[in-house]
């Protein structure tokens, strides 16, 4: 397990806007969803992701605390036994984002392990901030 602690990232609007878009069918990222259940405030989600021309399955439970977060379990894929939670704060008109995790990647270095979550991260906030543009 690596603890990763990512913070200094904000998304342009406020908090309520974020809780909108967050639970929302907009809220989409290039992995392809295969399957959604949600019950309350929890959403079970399996999808497919080209990772270096291969497809990556992955199966998460994500779990909502609005306006706090989203804690994430991995389930199934290359990073299972991973537990993230993603903490949202108010910053004047803006949402701070800071995660918070233990990861784990089969296989890989603590090194190695660091610079895909990092990079997984990344990705996922270019694209959350890509979408919420063409929201506007």
């Amino acid at each position: 397990m690596v603890r990763i602690v990512d913070e200094g990232s904000e998304f342009d609007m406020t908090i309520e806007r974020l809780w909108e878009y967050l639970p929302s069918e907009s809220h989409k990222h290039s992995a392809k969803v295969i399957s959604r259940e949600v019950q309350g405030n929890v959403v079970t989600l399996t999808s497919e992701r080209d990772v270096d021309g291969k497809a990556v399955r992955s199966k998460l439970r994500l779990t909502m605390y609005p306006p706090l977060g989203v804690a994430q379990e991995h389930l199934e894929g290359p990073t299972a036994g991973s537990k993230v939670f993603t903490y949202y704060a108010r910053k004047g008109n803006k949402t701070a984002i800071t995660v918070v995790g233990d990861y784990k990647l089969g296989g890989a270095s603590d090194e190695d392990t660091k610079k895909a979550v990092m990079q997984m991260l990344q990705r996922s906030f270019d694209e959350d901030v890509a979408t919420l543009k063409s929201m506007k």
